[in-house]
């Protein structure tokens, strides 16, 4: 059968069809080959000043996710309006993976309630690994003449005294509003003083200008206990804490409801809501790997910090999400009003 001019254009065009595809597929692949994640440094900030928990933890990772990443994981401490700087920072960048946050249930959570300037909601975010859970502590200024929560509440409770002083890293911080919960559950009264993190509020707890304040036992409030700058007289956790054995739990005490004073708080390497899953899959990896790290067990031990368990992207959506619930409630409970 002879070549026809149509049966040799049809040959030519399947010919140019089959140049093309194979063109296509090999620039697919191309592209598939320059998007491995991550192939630039990764940022996390942090939204507190360096010292607090969240910086202490992000620093102890911060070796183990960039060799696992095979990237450099760029810190960045982003402080003011309670971690509110730092989230709309996070918020106004793609939902790459790029730029994360070791956030907490303050500036994810609370701030939102509390500050009317945060223009963002919890659920812009997404967590992508819980790291680890701090109990919280009360700790009071050196010369406090009290030794115990028990005088301290009794103190508040005096009629005509003068309120004692509640230092908190931020209006609308966990640490403020169970400050104030105890407060209100127990009849002492404080008087709140904020301040735009807990470096600054701890600076003026060693110079006697506060009274008292409630944060986790890491960082620089552990350096200002183990020199006895300040102290500590209670553990809001059902068990004393290993590098606070002397320090008793809220179980321990005679404070009335002393079974609603259980209160921690976790840390967790968080992103905007919306990040491609295999990316997410890629820092949970190397978030779970980095805890898997001699080096870190060993701070966080030392630290009387616990760990938590592996999770998957799922399991951490839904503890967030019911984490999101529970401190919308305990805002309610104090009749948290935004400023």
């Amino acid at each position: 059968m002879r070549n026809t001019p149509s049966a040799s254009i049809a040959c030519i065009a399947r010919g140019l069809f089959a140049a093309a595809g194979l063109i296509g597929l090999t620039a697919l692949t191309s592209a598939h080959a320059t998007e491995a994640f991550p192939n630039k440094p990764v940022s996390m900030l942090v939204a507190f000043p360096p010292g607090g928990p969240a910086d202490v933890v992000a620093r102890a990772m911060q070796p183990a996710m960039a060799k696992v990443l095979g990237q450099p994981v760029v810190i960045e401490n982003l402080p003011g309006a309670g971690g509110a700087l730092a989230m709309q920072r996070l918020l106004s960048r793609p939902a790459d993976g790029y730029t994360l946050i070791m956030g907490s249930p303050n500036e994810a959570i609370l701030t939102p309630l509390a500050l009317a300037s945060a223009k963002y909601k919890s659920e812009e975010l997404a967590l992508v690994a819980p790291v680890s859970n701090h109990p919280l502590v009360v700790m009071t200024r050196n010369d406090l003449p009290y030794t115990s929560l028990e005088q301290i509440i009794a103190a508040g409770k005096t009629p005509g005294a003068q309120s004692l002083t509640f230092g908190n890293p931020g209006y609308g911080t966990m640490y403020h509003i169970v400050a104030e919960y105890m407060a209100k559950a127990t009849g002492a009264k404080v008087l709140q003083v904020p301040y735009k993190g807990a470096t600054p509020m701890l600076a003026d707890l060693t110079g006697h200008q506060i009274d008292m304040t409630i944060l986790p036992n890491i960082g620089a409030s552990t350096q200002l206990l183990e020199s006895r700058k300040i102290k500590a007289v209670a553990v809001l956790d059902s068990q004393r804490m290993r590098n606070l054995p002397d320090v008793p739990a809220i179980g321990e005490t005679q404070v009335a409801k002393k079974s609603e004073f259980v209160y921690s708080i976790w840390i967790g390497v968080m992103a905007r809501a919306g990040m491609p899953p295999e990316r997410a899959r890629v820092l949970l990896e190397a978030s779970q790997q980095a805890l898997r790290s001699p080096e870190l067990i060993k701070a966080l031990e030392l630290s009387g910090v616990r760990p938590l368990p592996p999770q998957t992207l799922e399991t951490s959506a839904k503890f967030y999400a019911d984490e999101t619930d529970k401190f919308r409630k305990m805002a309610r409970s104090v009749e948290l009003v935004p400023q």
